[in-house]
């Protein structure tokens, strides 16, 4: 594919842990209450719109427990992280990474974004990912780059590692047409430097069998206990028909 920045259609897949309002961003550029604001799905979501004259496809994966590694994380959710992928044929721009900006980012935050990160999506992913802070109006710091400083070097070296790549979205009111329009760049510019982010097909092919190996296990353990529901639901028929013939 191409590294025309300037395509018509816009493909990003939203990350973060659930305390990250991941929702909140994804409404913001669509625009519309698009995403729901309880994030404890273990499927992905889906959302389209046009915005800015572009087509727009959100994809918000589930997402991990604050400061929890990736070995407590559910296979069926990190499953589900890397799916999102292939949820926006026929490219993908690029990952955002939502981080709330009202909540301290230590380095058990950093550890375990870049853990889920790395997993799912490899080695490079941070090469296609851009940072997004979210808040509401309600930040300590005057600026975002005050609360960067603040927070020290787990987030400085995050951003580092994403090519200081960031951006500010807030629901306080405002108008944010101008600020999507600015993150609509930011991620062209990205796309640029270092194209579209392509899964290895053996990856995802591996992941898409797990999964249906976990559909199967799941409607066996359906059935399983359909089947004793029944027997008891007999079992219980026949006890009450004795006493009343008794």
């Amino acid at each position: 594919m191409e590294k025309d920045s300037s395509a018509k259609e816009l493909n990003v897949v939203i990350l973060g842990s659930k305390s990250s309002q991941k929702y909140l961003v994804g409404n913001i550029i669509l625009g519309t209450n698009a995403f729901d604001a309880v994030d404890i799905t273990s499927d992905c979501e889906k959302r389209e719109g046009q915005v800015c004259e572009r087509r727009v496809t959100l994809v918000k994966t589930p997402g991990w427990l604050p400061g929890y590694r990736l070995c407590d994380t559910p296979g069926l959710f990190k499953t589900e992280m890397i799916l999102g992928v292939s949820l926006c044929p026929p490219g993908l721009h690029g990952f955002i990474l939502v981080i709330n900006a009202e909540l301290p980012f230590r380095g058990v935050h950093k550890k375990a974004t870049e853990e889920h990160l790395h997993h799912c999506f490899g080695e490079k992913v941070l090469d296609h990912t851009i940072v997004i802070f979210s808040h509401r109006g309600l930040l300590d710091q005057k600026t975002i780059e005050d609360h960067i400083r603040k927070e020290g070097p787990p987030l400085q070296s995050l951003l580092e590692a994403c090519g200081n790549r960031y951006h500010v979205l807030c629901d306080d009111g405002t108008d944010n047409e101008v600020k999507v329009k600015q993150l609509f760049e930011k991620i062209d510019a990205m796309v640029t430097e270092n194209s579209y982010y392509k899964i290895e097909s053996t990856v995802m092919q591996s992941v898409e069998e797990g999964r249906k190996e976990m559909d199967i296990k799941a409607e066996e353990l359906r059935l399983q206990t359909q089947q004793q529901w029944e027997k008891l639901t007999n079992l219980l028929r026949g006890q009450l028909n004795l006493f009343i013939f008794l």
